[in-house]
């Protein structure tokens, strides 16, 4: 199985413009870095697409990082703003891609129930975005002395499928060997041979395809700028009512501070295991009696009962000067 065929009229391009696609932890930052020969890429995921430039070869490489997908979801288990970057994505090297790169990891093993899950999410592009893709493989150290031809018939017909979906496109790449300029500067002369494929063409999306895409995010921002109004409204409503409880708070601090006051210049002191001690008990003992109040100085449970019992007297004696009556 041979990789690419020569094209004899496949020319050298000044410029390239690459977008990677595939599953998530597949490897498309790495290849992104090892492409541009330095760490551009961040390795952790992103929700959004990512661009950057470099001069790799005497070409000036524009690469495009699309989100990736969970490797066992079909597109419909996908949430709606990954579809929505996966579109996007060949949006943003304008007028289009020369090439989409599929990454998938050389040493994982590409099952029947992917084919389905790879074609739907591509196929958000529309049909002709495979006559652009080449399979790129990542951890090309993990084939040892195999050939990338061999591995890809000793993993069978789906993996088979593919490459052939392909054109019978693929290369591999060793990400821990980026020392290897020869392994880039091939992937860049495939991607040349498939535009010439292309009849010089690069890939370009269908603007209507584009137009739903901006109208549908934008009617999301509208949506999520409405939640954001709703929300802070909310705590500003949230934060008045704490506002007028703390006024609440302070009326009643300053009504305890005024009997505070009262307390001490009347002699009635303010501590609270008893608000009716004073200095003077006797006197203060004398004014509760002549009140018909319980000792300042009873339990409060002391207090309670002799309420109890001289409110009972008080309904007793009521009673009988009804019945007297």
């Amino acid at each position: 199985m041979s990789s690419i065929m020569d094209f004899g009229d496949a020319q050298h391009l000044s410029e390239l413009r690459i977008v990677l696609m595939g599953y998530r932890t597949a490897g498309k930052s790495s290849a992104g870095n090892t492409i541009l020969g330095r760490e551009e890429f961040d390795l952790k995921t992103s929700a959004q697409c990512v661009r950057r430039h470099g001069e790799v070869a005497d070409r000036h490489i524009t690469v495009i990082e699309a989100p990736g997908w969970w490797k066992n979801y079909t597109v419909e288990k996908s949430p709606e703003i990954l579809k929505q970057e996966i579109l996007l994505s060949v949006s943003l090297c304008p007028p289009g891609p020369h090439a989409v790169l599929l990454i998938i990891r050389v040493d994982d093993r590409f099952k029947e129930t992917e084919i389905k899950t790879v074609q739907d999410h591509l196929d958000l592009l529309s049909e002709r975005v495979w006559s652009h893709t080449i399979v790129l493989f990542t951890h090309g150290d993990r084939l040892l002395d195999t050939s990338i031809e061999r591995h890809i018939e000793s993993e069978g017909q789906d993996l088979q499928w593919l490459v052939d979906k392909c054109g019978n496109r693929y290369h591999v790449l060793n990400n821990l060997n980026r020392s290897d300029d020869t392994q880039i500067k091939e992937l860049l002369e495939k991607i040349e041979e498939t535009v010439a494929e292309n009849n010089g063409r690069h890939f370009e999306i269908d603007r209507k395809i584009l137009q739903e895409v901006e109208e549908r995010r934008r009617a999301e921002e509208e949506r999520a700028e409405e939640r954001m109004k709703r929300m802070q409204k909310k705590r500003e409503n949230i934060r008045s009512q704490m506002m007028r409880g703390v006024g609440k708070f302070d009326t009643w601090s300053v009504g305890s501070s005024a009997y505070s006051s009262f307390g001490s210049h009347s002699g009635v002191s303010s501590r609270s295991d008893s608000p009716f001690s004073s200095v003077d008990g006797s006197n203060l003992q004398k004014r509760c009696n002549s009140m018909g109040l319980p000792s300042p100085y009873m339990s409060g449970d002391e207090r309670s009962d002799t309420m109890s019992v001289r409110s009972s007297a008080y309904s007793s004696d009521t009673a009988e000067a009804e019945d007297s009556g």
